[in-house]
């Protein structure tokens, strides 16, 4: 029995025929076309995740003006502000580059990150609080107290009663 054997053989196996050639380079464009979408997407992505300097500047204010509220006294010396709140001590006071709020001495609950330098004075019948971030940028706020905190004009340290 002769078997006959039947092998494809091209003439030409030095390489990359045009068409394939082709196919490649629109593959390799197609991949290098969709590389900006992608870092445009993974760059949102992460500033979605860190907090901006006016919602943490919000948030803190907020917090101060309730526990300003509900304190009974209030007293703002330069960079420390104590506060009074049936009994217990709460004061908010740099530490590193941040400003911390703590109870009684204890404790240690950043309230404002990365902060160069926060100073709090009193106000006729209030306090002003002003924040210097490490970039310039300046944030100032006053707040009033409610009428049972009446300001002593005697007191040099700015305390509030």
């Amino acid at each position: 029995m002769n078997k006959t054997r039947l092998a494809f053989r091209s003439s030409n196996e030095k390489g990359f025929t045009l068409l394939e050639s082709v196919c490649v380079l629109l593959l390799v464009t197609s991949l290098f076309s969709l590389f900006p979408l992608a870092v445009k997407t993974f760059g949102t992505a992460g500033e979605a995740f860190r907090p901006e300097e006016d919602e943490e500047w919000n948030l803190f204010l907020m917090q101060l003006r309730k526990e300003i509220r509900i304190s009974s006294s209030c007293q703002a010396v330069q960079n420390t502000l104590k506060l009074n709140e049936a009994g217990r001590m709460v004061t908010y006071e740099p530490y590193h580059n941040s400003l911390r709020r703590r109870v009684d001495g204890e404790g240690h609950q950043v309230v404002l990150q990365n902060v160069r330098s926060i100073q709090f004075a009193a106000t006729g019948n209030g306090v002003k609080v002003s924040a210097v971030y490490p970039n310039g940028a300046e944030k100032t706020a006053e707040m009033t107290f409610l009428s049972r905190h009446a300001v002593d004009p005697g007191q040099s340290e700015g305390v509030a009663r």
